[in-house]
């Protein structure tokens, strides 16, 4: 399957990007901590989660971060260029929902594009907000 490229030629302020769903499974969430080294229970160990004040095991703010990379490079393709991003966790993820990625052209300048991009909630909540700048390839 050939990638999609977007070319800086194609690209207006307001688009919008592609959505795109992740859902954690307990099992990646328990992979992940084990990963990464991180023993902290809220990840995998329900009961201490909700010792902890949570409702249920919490996503990973770093594989939301992850997952957000990744979308952002997904749409930029093989010859685009992540120039920077960032995001704010705001709220925890819980395993087993389906978390959408979203993203809006807010600028495009020369080859630069600008973005808006954030995961959100089934209910509709933004959960991680964030900016993304881009550099695409022209048609030319």
């Amino acid at each position: 399957m050939t990638p999609n490229q977007p070319f800086i030629d194609d690209v207006a302020v307001g688009q919008e990007l592609p959505v795109v769903v992740r859902n954690a499974s307990r099992v990646q969430l328990f992979m992940y901590s084990a990963a990464t080294w991180n023993p902290h229970r809220i990840h995998y160990d329900v009961d201490y989660a909700r010792f902890e004040g949570h409702a249920d095991v919490i996503v990973h703010g770093p594989l939301q971060g992850a997952w957000l990379s990744q979308y952002v490079t997904d749409w930029a393709g093989p010859q685009g260029r992540i120039v920077s991003l960032s995001w704010q966790n705001r709220a925890s993820a819980l395993p087993e929902l389906d978390y959408e990625f979203r993203g809006r052209v807010t600028a495009v300048e020369g080859d630069m594009v600008s973005l808006d991009v954030w995961e959100q909630s089934p209910d509709g909540a933004v959960l991680m907000p964030g900016q993304a700048a881009v550099r695409l390839p022209s048609r030319s």
